[in-house]
């Protein structure tokens, strides 16, 4: 039975940041924020991806037209994308979280939208359809891969790293891990290094090893926002029109009528609510991204919260592959054994980190835990079990209650492949 599924209501959670990325070797980066890792050295010139539009309230897709491209458009397509990956630059201050939920939808789930700018003129937008695909040569060696994330968090670096932008709080979280039991699990940290006047961390490049890397991002836990988020939520409770247009842009009844009339939705009230329509409520775990070896690029899991669901899209990452899903189980376990022996773990609040699963043609298959800019140590001689749900107060996280969850839906479909194959040997064994 999966855990937790039933012991959290409705108003215990709620929103979003931080995310993956990864880079090849010997280039520099290219963020996914519709699709990417292209196999490739990018040409000087790149020509535009040909992508498909569909507007808003529905209708038949097409191809962007040069009319959409004029004056009143922006001269380029807006990225939003949320905060990170291979770790995170995420900030519990108010403000760097309001920037975070303003555009949420967008940012957190690689929507990639056209806006009409006309002041005082209702236009319609355009959402790209989920999947592009980018025209590099698959002959060309890959570039790195951005499901998510903040533009300009990361640069190239030395091959085999990458750099992203300097965090104080996560670079802390990489200097207590040197020691810890969850060190092989995570990204190797190399220090801080200064480039373009800048600072950034050092880390491994975790796709250097894969050919055409399949990826997909899994933030875990019951909530991804920090306590001290939703306590500063509730002592400022402004009704703010920006987070009620981004509710009805997912979901038009998700406003109270109260909401509806004053055409405002309070910053705790949408956090709640934004958790809600997404499997982070129902099993501890969320789908951040997928990206695939084809180049296509996966990012609006919004809505995605079924088990069924869920299962449905690992199926469709390894490609029905029941032997990378046993590589991820047995990878699980390893991490799961050393989260229960972690010092680390215990003495923080794991917020936004995510799972990052990485696999490839050749059957090669890892998982790494990723995004600690929103981790945060608690006070003095305090410590978290990880396992128990969420009350305002304990600061639990319920990351091991979405990681047994995340491991059971594996599991059956790893028994599920190997049934199959059970029953595909007998039919032969009778035919012959």
């Amino acid at each position: 039975m999966l855990k937790e599924s039933r012991r959290k209501s409705s108003g215990d959670l709620g929103t979003d940041d931080d995310r993956p990325e990864l880079r090849a070797p010997g280039k520099s980066p290219q963020t996914c924020e519709a699709p990417l890792e292209a196999s490739g050295e990018v040409r000087a010139a790149p020509q535009v991806p040909q992508v498909t539009i569909t507007p808003e309230g529905g209708g038949s897709s097409r191809e962007i037209q040069p009319e959409d491209l004029d004056d009143e458009v922006e001269s380029s397509l807006r990225r939003k994308l949320s905060n990170s990956s291979i770790s995170s630059t995420g900030s519990s201050n108010a403000d760097s979280e309001d920037d975070i939920l303003s555009d949420n939808e967008s940012k957190s789930k690689g929507l990639i939208t056209l806006e009409h700018l006309d002041a005082g003129e209702s236009k319609s937008w355009w959402k790209l359809k989920t999947y592009v695909r980018w025209p590099f040569n698959a002959s060309q060696r890959k570039n790195w891969v951005q499901l998510a994330g903040h533009k300009g968090n990361f640069k190239a670096a030395d091959k085999g790293h990458i750099l992203k932008k300097f965090s104080e709080n996560e670079k802390q979280c990489f200097e207590k891990l040197s020691g810890d039991a969850l060190l092989p699990f995570v990204p190797a940290y190399h220090g801080v290094v200064e480039k373009d006047g800048e600072s950034f961390l050092q880390l491994n490049d975790l796709l250097a090893n894969f050919q055409n890397a399949n990826v997909m991002d899994c933030k875990m836990g019951f909530r991804t926002y920090l306590e001290e988020e939703i306590v500063q939520a509730n002592e400022r409770p402004r009704p703010r029109e920006d987070l009620y247009n981004k509710m009805m842009e997912v979901d038009s009844d998700g406003p109270t009528s109260e909401e509806h009339s004053q055409k405002g939705i309070t910053k705790a009230r949408y956090m709640k609510w934004r958790e809600a329509m997404s499997s982070t409520m129902t099993l501890g775990f969320r789908i951040e991204g997928i990206k695939k070896q084809d180049g296509t690029c996966q990012t609006d899991f919004k809505k995605t919260r079924s088990e069924q669901q869920i299962i449905q899209l690992f199926k469709d990452f390894v490609g029905g592959d029941v032997s990378i899903i046993k590589s991820y189980l047995l990878r699980l376990k390893d991490i799961r054994q050393a989260l229960n022996t972690s010092e680390f773990f215990q003495k923080h609040e794991v917020i936004g980190s995510s799972l990052l699963f990485i696999h490839d043609h050749t059957g090669k298959a890892q998982i790494w835990i990723i995004d600690f800019g929103r981790t945060t140590v608690l006070p003095e001689g305090k410590t978290l079990s990880h396992d128990i749900p969420w009350k305002e107060g304990n600061r639990e996280d319920g990351y091991l209650l979405g990681l047994e969850n995340l491991y059971q839906l594996l599991e059956s479909i790893s028994n599920e492949g190997t049934k199959e194959d059970s029953c595909s040997q007998t039919t032969e064994t009778h035919i012959l």
